[in-house]
């Protein structure tokens, strides 16, 4: 009966834990440096560098982007949107190879803003 009531106790607080997990989104806005163009073979190459993530890092549940068609001066030039499980999967996806070395081609290209949230428990 004791080896009842402890499983019975081990399963319901990893279900509460997992439970109190919330979606994390990942929101990053690119702005064009100064003279680098929308036709700039780097840019193309970033975003096709970008288009890899969800194949490469298990961590992530969802992913869209895309290029900004808004001519409105204050618009980025491109937004990236990742949803992950956990505050724990958006860790891991920010060191991760394959993350860094998208950072690093969209450094050489552009400036960014970036927000991470958890969806709110309404």
């Amino acid at each position: 009966m004791k080896l009842f009531v402890l499983s019975l106790f081990i399963f319901l607080s990893s279900f509460s834990a997992i439970s109190a997990q919330r979606q994390v989104t990942h929101l990053v806005l690119f702005k064009l440096k100064a003279g680098i163009g929308k036709d700039d073979p780097r840019f193309k190459a970033a975003i096709s560098l970008a288009k890899t993530l969800p194949r490469k890092i298990k961590e992530i549940e969802d992913c869209s982007m895309g290029e900004n068609f808004s001519t409105r001066p204050i618009a980025y030039d491109f937004g990236l949107s990742v949803i992950f499980p956990s505050r724990k999967n958006l860790t891991a996806y920010l060191i991760h190879p394959a993350h860094v070395e998208v950072v690093e081609a969209w450094k050489e290209i552009a400036d960014w803003n970036i927000v991470d949230f958890e969806e709110s428990e309404d």
